[in-house]
């Protein structure tokens, strides 16, 4: 189908790279390895969809001919890219050969009808609710990294999300760690309780999408799909079916030693005796908590390392074992420049919360043990 019209360079980017991150890269049907281009007047939208997630975008241009195109995602973003700042126009013929022109430059690409493109998903559900991008993001931002990266248990590869009211609940949570968020007037909704499962990866892709703005994401639930709207941007995903793992039951209620430590600090020291670590070898760092000092160790093949730094601890003293990265994982997303550690035996997760919780606010996470050796 025919399609002409004539844009500015950073608007077509302002259309394509939200709607790239949508597309695929590894499919055998190559219209989803291309955006859906699609004038209607002087409305032009981008659609990129790999049947899992889909993003579509759209804008006014000067339209001349109305029609729909498929064009190689890759290769029209960097086409687009490389022209310096200009107008340019799109133009495709009835066999799909678009030419695309701007300043001194002239492309001719090959298309695909926009007949290939696969059916998108109903963009408006029955049930919505509002949160702010600046929230939605640092929530995104702070417990995908457990969500599970193997789909051993489908379910787990996903992001729990829980609404009662005003509040929001969100949980991840793999075979070694867990992250939980709760945030209270952060939600919008005429909803008096919403539950849902979304891909982690789907939705940690959407969050790169936001600003740290206070403006609004809508969102709207199908009995399949979530779809999100910020801006000009439409960003839509599956749901995954099924129940989610009972959370609460993980976490442990019987600690008896609390540790209290400033954040930074106990990073920095599991970077340094991370250093001296192989990543192809699973060796644990110990973590030995005496009187006021946390002494983190590990020896290897390269050597050994000794870090220590001041605490401020209740109960009684403990050595436990842990995978750094994952214990790295948990202490860079803390919000807070000092945290509690609280911890019951070497084999049962330890759980970090910030010492002063705030109003409205609050986060827990888990990160379970490794065993050590005699």
């Amino acid at each position: 189908m025919a399609i002409k019209f004539t844009a500015e360079r950073k608007k077509l980017l302002s259309l394509i790279m939200p709607a790239l991150s949508a597309s695929s890269n590894k499919s055998t049907l190559p219209a989803l390895e291309g955006l859906l281009f699609n004038l209607k007047g002087d409305e032009l939208s981008v659609c990129g969809y790999d049947l899992e997630k889909g993003i579509k975008t759209a804008d006014t241009v000067s339209g001349e001919s109305d029609g729909a195109v498929i064009l190689n995602a890759n290769k029209i973003a960097s086409i687009i890219r490389n022209f310096p700042d200009c107008d340019i126009t799109f133009e495709a013929d009835e066999k799909n050969m678009v030419r695309i022109q701007g300043a001194r430059s002239d492309f001719s690409i090959h298309g695909l009808s926009s007949d290939a493109f696969p059916n998108l998903p109903e963009l408006s559900g029955d049930k919505s609710f509002s949160i702010s991008q600046k929230i939605f993001k640092d929530i995104i931002s702070t417990t995908y990294f457990a969500v599970a990266q193997t789909d051993a248990r489908p379910i787990l590869t996903g992001e729990l999300f829980k609404i009662n009211k005003d509040k929001l609940t969100v949980v991840a949570l793999d075979n070694y760690r867990m992250a939980l968020r709760e945030e209270s007037a952060a939600v919008s909704s005429e909803e008096e309780e919403l539950s849902f499962i979304v891909p982690g990866k789907n939705i940690y892709e959407f969050s790169k999408l936001l600003s740290d703005e206070e403006k609004p994401v809508k969102a709207e639930l199908t009995k399949k799909h979530i779809i999100l709207s910020v801006g000009n941007i439409i960003f839509f995903s599956r749901l995954l079916e099924g129940e989610f793992f009972d959370y609460k039951k993980a976490i442990p209620s019987q600690n008896k030693i609390f540790a209290r430590i400033e954040t930074y600090s106990f990073i920095e020291s599991v970077e340094r005796a991370s250093l001296l670590l192989d990543d192809k070898l699973v060796t644990p760092l110990k973590c030995n908590f005496v009187g006021n000092t946390l002494n983190v160790s590990c020896s290897t093949q390269y050597g050994r390392v000794d870090d220590n730094i001041s605490i401020e601890k209740d109960g009684d003293d403990i050595e436990i074992g842990f995978n750094n990265r994952y214990l790295l994982d948990a202490l860079k997303a803390c919000r807070d420049e000092l945290i509690t550690v609280s911890l019951s035996s070497p084999l049962m997760s330890m759980v970090i919360k910030p010492a002063v919780k705030k109003e409205g606010s609050d986060y827990l996470y888990l990160v379970l043990p490794m065993r050590l050796k005699d």
